[in-house]
């Protein structure tokens, strides 16, 4: 039988992930779908899925998971459809509207019955607002603004699409990164090289898909800058890379900025450990605020830095430039530069040490601050 650490990587997935044994038993259940329902691992592992959650007893699903034990194929629910299979809930309390998707995973001579359990609230937000939008805008036009009413139009469907394409890019990556963990177990050391290198490829999409959507809401007008404490931010945004490691010194101030603060500091982050890689250190540091009532927060990386001469488009968008130099996809950095316009603030970069042969790379940015 499978022990944790097979199944460790899902603790990255952005999905809830419940694998079941051949008795029907929960083998493991991670830490996101730990948040979502409120019953932590230690409460349900070795127990039978029914026992856990006794509406699915005798329900067509249970009997679709044992199907899946006999060869049969991957099965998808929605929650809309089916009711929610292993129930979720906000935090205001509220049910998720859930995808549930049902795969076979094979393991040496065992197979077990993965549960990908997606979360398509946000989705199904969307598209009620869409579609309210597009309602309002029929009604408010005329005859004489139909090739406005066009464009409009199109943009507004352009942008739904792109939300259901990053839903549809997010399972199936999630369905790749399963088998992909299934080949690192392999006693081939090119098959395991292959699996990791899929992994982190897997891991780049989830990065793409997630500034997509950060683009997205950036296009949307601000609803306004307010008061956050920076150490806070920071510590949230890092919760999103498994075993980061860094440090931050200085006193704790309070920053005006808005919901999408968090996204900064992930992009930062992301590009830090893309370069020197997750076993590195990452040294922030807050300074004193100035007269203006700014503060300098600086974020340094112990990688290789950069050349003079990429400096000059290190927060341009998708420059190809950059994508030959680097690998980046080029948006990243370039989303710091406008969510920093955006609060009135200011980024630039520097060599963090300068004087060693290792310069690392410091992104220096000023907040204004409460």
């Amino acid at each position: 039988m499978a022990n944790d650490n097979f199944f460790k990587i899902t603790e990255l997935f952005p999905v809830g992930i419940c694998v079941i044994d051949g008795t029907n038993r929960i083998a493991f259940w991670n830490r996101l779908i730990s948040e979502w329902t409120g019953k932590t691992s230690d409460e349900v592992s070795g127990k039978i899925l029914c026992e856990v959650f006794p509406h699915l007893s005798g329900s067509s699903f249970e009997e679709r998971i044992k199907e899946i034990f006999t060869g049969a194929p991957p099965a998808i629910f929605s929650s809309q459809l089916h009711g929610a299979i292993i129930p979720t809930y906000l935090p205001s309390g509220e049910p998720r509207i859930q995808t549930t998707t049902v795969l076979p995973l094979r393991i040496e001579d065992e197979i077990y019955a993965v549960i990908v359990v997606e979360d398509c609230t946000e989705l199904k937000r969307e598209v009620t607002a869409y579609r309210r939008m597009k309602d309002s805008a029929i009604l408010a036009l005329n005859d004489k603004i139909n090739a406005e009413k066009e464009v409009v139009r199109a943009n507004e469907e352009s942008n739904l699409y792109l939300g259901i394409m990053s839903h549809d890019l997010k399972n199936t990556n999630a369905i790749i990164m399963s088998y992909a963990l299934k080949m690192a177990e392999f006693d081939n050391p090119e098959v395991v090289n292959y699996a990791k290198k899929i992994m982190m490829a897997s891991t780049g999409i989830n990065d793409i898909i997630r500034n997509v959507s950060v683009v997205r809401k950036m296009s949307h007008e601000s609803q306004g800058l307010r008061p956050f404490p920076l150490k806070m931010v920071i510590k949230d945004a890092a919760r999103n890379f498994e075993g980061l490691k860094y440090e931050i010194i200085g006193d704790d101030v309070r920053i005006f900025c808005d919901d999408l603060i968090s996204e900064l500091f992930v992009n930062i982050f992301s590009n830090c450990v893309n370069h020197a890689g997750i076993a590195s250190k990452i040294h922030i540091t807050i300074g004193e605020k100035n007269d203006k009532g700014y503060v300098r927060v600086s974020v340094a990386d112990e990688g290789p830095g950069i050349s003079e001469e990429r400096k000059a488009d290190i927060f341009a968008k998708f420059t190809k430039k950059v994508r030959e130099e680097s690998g980046d996809e080029g948006t990243g950095l370039y989303i710091v530069k406008v969510l920093m316009t955006r609060y009135n603030g200011n980024v630039s970069i520097e060599d963090a040490y300068p004087d060693a042969i290792r310069k690392g790379l410091k992104i220096c940015l000023d907040f204004k601050t409460a």
